[in-house]
């Protein structure tokens, strides 16, 4: 039997490198992808240890030609894709009012564009192989926190996007699943922007407190594997979706305290 293909954007580190090894110990032949060429490389020679068949592409998820070529370069490849995992995203941390609005763009660019392009020219190879769209939101995807506007605007709509596009897809047999883990231990806390487009740096969040990618990638494999629909961890998380669906105005409170709380809270000089 043909090995199944897998499609990884934002690969080089974090959630998508986890989730590169995941599935490649799991029998997947890989595309993964990523801005980062030195560390993309670096990925793709921890997959040769491990003897998985793979390919990497340097590209922008943001330009739509380059999702386009991703995907073509897959087929090219593998000749099929059976999951295409949208992982491939930035943060911004700003005041609204502060907020360029180049940067708001860019974000929105890569987040929300980034995985619609990438599902756009993926669509008919999924449809034949009867595959899976893996989305990567986030918690903000449903719960709004003060200073990420940009963030979570991006998420809602991913979340928006692919529930309208599951329902599209019933008849094709096409499944749709929707990742909102909470706060992982990874560079994307590091490369999150300021209202000026530069990076933040280090951040005094306790990364104790994390979730590990390795976990999360085998709990995304897990859900992969049993067509889940939408998957939310830990305990905290879940119990803040339920506070958001029945109790809105206690849930924003909540997210205010939560945010204000930070040691280098934006909402202090506000």
């Amino acid at each position: 039997m043909e090995k199944k293909v897998a499609i990884i954007t934002g690969a080089s580190s974090g959630i998508g490198e986890a989730l590169a090894y995941q599935f490649g110990k799991e029998g997947f032949r890989l595309l993964i992808t990523g801005t980062n060429e030195k560390r993309i490389n670096a990925v793709s020679n921890n997959l040769n240890k491990y003897k998985i068949d793979h390919q990497t592409l340097i590209h922008d998820v943001s330009i739509e030609n380059d999702n386009k070529k991703m995907v073509d370069f897959a087929i090219k490849s593998f000749g099929r894709i059976d999951v295409l995992i949208c992982n491939a995203g930035i943060s911004i941390r700003s005041l609204f009012e502060n907020v360029d609005i180049k940067i708001f763009k860019k974000l929105f660019n890569i987040n929300f564009f980034g995985a619609i392009y990438g599902t756009k020219f993926s669509l008919p190879y999924l449809e034949k192989t009867k595959g899976t769209i893996i989305a990567m939101s986030s918690l903000n995807g449903f719960i709004a926190t003060p200073t990420r506007s940009a963030y979570v605007a991006s998420k809602h709509a991913m979340q928006g996007f692919y529930d309208s596009l599951r329902l599209e897809l019933l008849n094709k047999e096409i499944n749709v699943m929707v990742i909102s883990p909470g706060y992982v231990k990874s560079n994307f806390r590091l490369n999150t922007l300021k209202s000026d487009g530069k990076k933040e740096g280090p951040s005094s969040r306790d990364s104790k407190k994390m979730m590990d990618p390795e976990f999360l990638a085998k709990k995304i494999f897990i859900g992969y594997s049993k067509k889940k629909r939408n998957m939310i961890f830990t305990l905290r998380g879940k119990l803040a979706h339920l506070i958001k669906n029945w109790f809105p105005r206690l849930s924003d409170k909540l997210a205010y305290k939560e945010i204000l709380n930070e040691k280098e809270s934006l909402l202090k000089s506000n």
